[in-house]
């Protein structure tokens, strides 16, 4: 009686069908050496490159020189080895090594054999090996030797010098320091040969997983899951991916449990796939009550859903035994939202806007560089968190992955879905022209198709470009190419537009959009000019995007365009002097002569520190030849130059979105990739610089914005709302304008208005600057403070309007500046340790951009933030909050661990 009930279990297991998962085994332990093997070294885990292996031995690769002086790793090849046992060998089964990322050009051995070699950092390899492994106890050896970036870049470059193709750049890279040449020729990430802001940091090495699979027919790889409603009904239109070598068509059977979305899990039986494109196409309708819409940072919340996808494949309609590996899965968090970009033609041209659920949005945001120079290092949890939690706190609901970067990690677009920041994704070519060998060719369409599934189920993911600048670049240097221009337009049209965008296909659909099209490029005039000749002038400002780089006085609201959309503006400043004591933490000497010499050797931008100087000096009470001589106050006055000149380009942006004129502006740039004079508002540390302080207020959904007129001599005062809301939603406000003498703490004069303002809408007042003046004071003497309340006398944001420049300032006072620091008392404090402070900080006079640092020895290297900075106080005590991340020493501040700055200081 029991030999017949096993029977009946067995039989019945295998008529249910209970698949083994495909067994996916990853590659950890290393060892590294040199083509000599002079010297090796053990990796104990991936991702890994040669620099961070090398590092305990020759130093970090930032460390100061060390990008000049480490150059040798990068000019010799290197080859990991690691060795493993076979999991399983089957006759049914197919075993693949895939490696999701190899940093760059590579040749595979297994067991001595070549498997093949891989040239492209944005792909994944994989190849069949089962004909290879060794029965256990056998030990496989798996060998990658990695061959120089530098070497292979000259070597391709020569080769199509030989034969007469011309490629660009037609020099290195356009900027100061030590960078290297022919990055277009290798697909690797184009900012590691170096440039303006960052070092040459030619990287190589494993920078995602290597793993081995078992499996029978195919593995399942991603999901493209498309968004679209109707009246009564939500639409996953899915794409399942699937990865075979099998020799023939074969079935699957896909199984989707969504606990939130369906009462019952829906199943697709009997799907027969082919091997020339196996994809698995479904659509899934759910209720429209079911679903809550998924919203960018502002608008509403950013609800997601998990929705667990399960695909088993057999090779035959009878499927298999129950000891078949054939079922793999994927878990994914979806967000609903429907997402156009508008490009209608008005009366001058063409919109360029985001509509997201139906409703315009004006995008605040910035653009994203890699978290580190080093691409192994660049997926780190901790620091991709840190700086898009930074974008969400300052109001940002657009992040752009800039071109000359990576395609992120997976952790980086589903943090960008959680905190409700739309991502403009580049894909990673820039200002270059690239070469059309077949191969080249060949590996970019893998690329685009590969990297597009992996991205496109993302809420986040607003608009895909397939290159930075390179129109710009085309059409800026065209009579440098000489005879050569025709051809390098026609092979940009075909790599571009002939190819990439048509293979970014993969993830459109017929009968809808559920994401915009691609655009080539950026700036460009738009989506429909796409495809159509090279424009002569891809930064007018009536059609498409523009890029905003201009050496007058960023002070100026006449200085910046009135284009459709900005999706890069900029200034450059110097981190705080703590980050760059930490930079030299290894050195002896971290004198100001120190950093000095290496703020110096940081500089790579080609005209150096003009631009900062020249911003300072248009406002600012600074003498720019002896900068080197007060390493604070040029730090500080870098800052102060960077936020008030980008505050005035936000607010010129913001203020122009009537008639959807200007829908967008997005910052350069939003981190660092070492600790260098560059754009950011954060630092390589994650330290903000003061411009991120300022953010928060300039990008608040509701913020009160005061420009000069110059021709009228007017103040224009524009209140903004930037929301959402289901109904007819118009608020009271009042503006208060209180005029200022920077002899006294209260106001002299106050003026108010009211203003009524509706649900993502804007009013502009202008008044007057002369009714603003009190008696008869110069404007030298005075400055306004702008206050808006709501109708209940709420304080909803601040402003402050300067006459004149900050260095014309006449009258100012010490402000008399107290501090005080309250804390824990340690003494009586448990773990985990709430290290957050109260920084009283008391005034006689008017204090003007109160700057604090952090000085302490020790706790700088903490992570931290102030509740706000560079402030001007006009009330006499004000409490400000230090707070620390780290919880697991009980901290101790003093006055004396507080460093305070303020123009007042500079002006007496």
């Amino acid at each position: 009686m029991v030999g017949i009930l096993t029977v009946f279990v067995f039989i019945l297991l295998i008529h249910n069908n209970f698949a083994k998962t495909i067994l996916v085994e990853e590659l950890t332990k290393w060892t590294l050496r040199n083509k000599t093997s002079s010297l090796r070294i053990d990796v104990p885990r991936l991702p890994s490159g040669v620099y961070t292996a090398l590092k305990d031995t020759y130093g970090d690769i930032l460390d100061p020189g060390n990008d000049v002086s480490l150059r040798w790793i990068a000019n010799q090849s290197w080859i990991y080895s690691t060795s493993f046992n076979s999991a399983e060998l089957g006759l049914d089964s197919h075993i693949n090594l895939t490696l999701h990322g190899i940093d760059t050009v590579s040749k595979v051995h297994l067991n001595g054999a070549l498997l093949g070699q891989t040239d492209n950092m944005f792909v994944r390899y994989s190849f069949a090996i089962g004909h290879l492994l060794l029965p256990s106890p056998s030990q496989n050896i798996l060998e990658i030797e990695i061959l120089s970036p530098l070497q292979e870049a000259s070597r391709r470059a020569r080769e199509l010098e030989d034969l007469g193709v011309v490629t660009g750049p037609i020099s290195c890279p356009r900027a100061r320091g030590d960078v290297e040449c022919h990055r277009n020729h290798l697909r690797k990430m184009q900012m590691s040969f170096g440039g303006e802001w960052n070092p040459a940091a030619l990287s190589l090495g494993i920078w995602k997983p290597v793993v081995v699979e078992y499996y029978v027919v195919a593995v399942f790889r991603d999901v493209d899951v498309a968004i679209k409603r109707n009246d009564s009904h939500w639409t996953m239109d899915c794409r399942a991916f699937l990865s075979t070598h099998a020799s023939e068509n074969f079935y699957a059977q896909l199984v989707v449990n969504a606990n939130e979305l369906l009462d019952d899990r829906y199943v697709l039986n009997q799907q027969l796939v082919s091997i020339d494109s196996p994809v698995i196409e479904f659509k899934i309708h759910i209720p429209k009550d079911r679903v809550i819409l998924w919203w960018p940072n502002g608008y509403g919340k950013q609800k997601l859903y998990p929705v667990l996808f399960s695909v088993k494949c057999y090779t035959s309609e009878d499927r298999h035994t129950l000891s078949s590996r054939t079922e793999s899965q994927k878990l994914l968090k979806i967000g609903f939202r429907t997402i156009e970009l508008v490009e209608d033609t008005d009366h001058i041209g063409r919109t360029f806007f985001f509509r997201v659920n139906g409703h315009p949005i004006f995008m605040k945001g910035a653009n994203y560089v890699p978290a580190h120079t080093l691409p192994e290092l660049s997926a780190d949890a901790d620091a991709v968190a840190h700086l898009l939690k930074a974008a969400n706190e300052a109001n940002m609901n657009m992040i752009r992955v800039w071109g000359g970067g990576l395609y992120e990690s997976d952790t980086f677009y589903n943090l960008a879905d959680f905190y409700g920041l739309l991502v403009w994704q580049d894909m990673t070519f820039s200002q270059a022209a690239y070469p059309l060998a077949n191969d080249f060719v060949a590996s970019v369409c893998v690329e685009t198709v590969q990297n597009a599934q992996r991205l496109s189920y993302h809420p986040s993911l607003a608009l895909i470009v397939t290159n930075n600048e390179i129109e710009l670049f085309l059409s800026t240097n065209k009579s440098d190419f000489g005879e050569n221009a025709t051809r390098m337009e026609s092979d940009y049209k075909t790599l571009f537009i002939e190819t990439i965008i048509k293979e970014l296909k993969v993830i459109s659909r017929k009968d809808f959009s559920p994401r915009p099209e691609p655009m080539v490029s950026t700036p460009s005039l738009g989506v429909p000019e796409s495809g159509k000749n090279l424009s002569n002038n891809p930064q007018s400002l009536n059609y498409g995007d523009v890029h905003f780089w201009d050496d007058k006085d960023g002070f100026s609201p006449e200085t910046y365009p009135h284009a459709r959309f900005v999706s890069e503006f900029g200034y450059s400043s110097l981190p705080m002097k703590s980050t760059w004591q930490r930079a030299l933490a290894d050195s002896a000497d971290d004198s100001d002569l120190e950093i000095a010499r290496l703020i110096r050797s940081r500089q790579h931008d080609p005209k150096g520190f003009i631009p900062i100087l020249q911003l300072i000096a248009h406002q600012l009470p600074f003498v720019p030849q002896n900068w080197d001589e007060d390493i604070e106050k040029f730090i500080y006055f870098s800052q102060v130059a960077q936020a008030m000149a980008t505050k005035t380009a936000l607010e010129v942006f913001r203020s122009l979105r009537t008639g959807n004129h200007t829908m967008g502006a997005l910052m350069w740039q939003l981190n660092d990739v070492w600790v260098a004079p560059t754009w950011s508002c954060i630092d390589f540390y994650g330290n903000p610089k003061l411009l991120y302080y300022w953010t928060k207020e300039l990008l608040a959904p509701t913020s009160v914005i005061a420009l000069y007129d110059n021709n009228s001599n007017n103040l224009n005062i524009t209140l903004t709302r930037e929301d959402f809301s289901e109904h007819r939603d118009s608020q009271l406000y009042y503006v208060l304008v209180n005029t200022y003498l920077w002899t006294d703490l209260i106001p002299k004069k106050t003026i108010a208005r009211a203003f009524g303002l509706g649900s993502n809408n804007l009013e502009m007042r202008q008044i007057p600057l002369e009714y603003l003046l009190y008696e008869n004071h110069l404007k030298e003497e005075l400055f306004l403070e702008i206050i808006l309340e709501d109708e209940y006398g709420n304080s909803v944001a601040r402003n402050f309007f300067y006459p004149v420049p900050l260095n014309k300032i006449i009258g100012i006072k010490d402000p008399e500046l107290t501090l005080e620091v309250e804390g824990q008392d340690c003494k009586a404090a448990t773990s985990p340790y709430a290290n957050s402070f109260s920084l009283r900080i008391t005034v006689r006079y008017p204090a003007l951009l109160v700057y604090l640092e952090l000085v302490h020895p020790y706790y700088v290297k903490e992570r931290h933030r102030f509740s706000t900075n560079g402030f001007t106080q006009t009330q006499p005590k004000k409490t400000i909050h230090l707070v620390f991340e780290s919880d697991t020493v009980c901290m101790t501040l003093t006055t004396d661990h507080i460093k305070v700055q303020t123009i007042n200081q500079y002006l007496i």
